[in-house]
């Protein structure tokens, strides 16, 4: 009679966090620095932004968020100066630091 102990001898190994501890490594190298952007370049982002927000035009913005570049595309709902924030259409908050490019459509 064979008196193996089957999966019951793997069960330490799984109990380790290995697997997330390589995911999180791995996310981290993927992260990268933010790109500085020129004062002309930042005039013609400001221009866009006002363009959209005042003929209510759907845009893209690419958009740096903890060490990834995003793009999302609404449009603008409110501008908020003092807090120097953008409220999009679906309800999502950027700050006008984090834009990189404005497409509009």
């Amino acid at each position: 009679m064979n008196n193996d102990r089957g999966m019951i001898k793997w069960m330490p190994f799984k109990s380790l966090p290995q697997d997330e501890v390589l995911k999180k490594i791995l996310k981290e190298k993927e992260r990268i620095a933010k790109p500085i952007l020129s004062k002309e370049q930042l005039e013609e982002l400001e221009k866009r932004l006002v363009e959209a927000f005042y003929e209510q035009i759907d845009m893209t913005l690419t958009i740096y968020s903890g060490g990834f570049i995003k793009k999302i595309t609404s449009r603008v709902i409110k501008l908020n100066s003092s807090h120097r924030t953008i409220l999009l259409k679906n309800h999502v908050t950027v700050h006008f630091n984090q834009i990189l490019d404005i497409d509009l459509f």
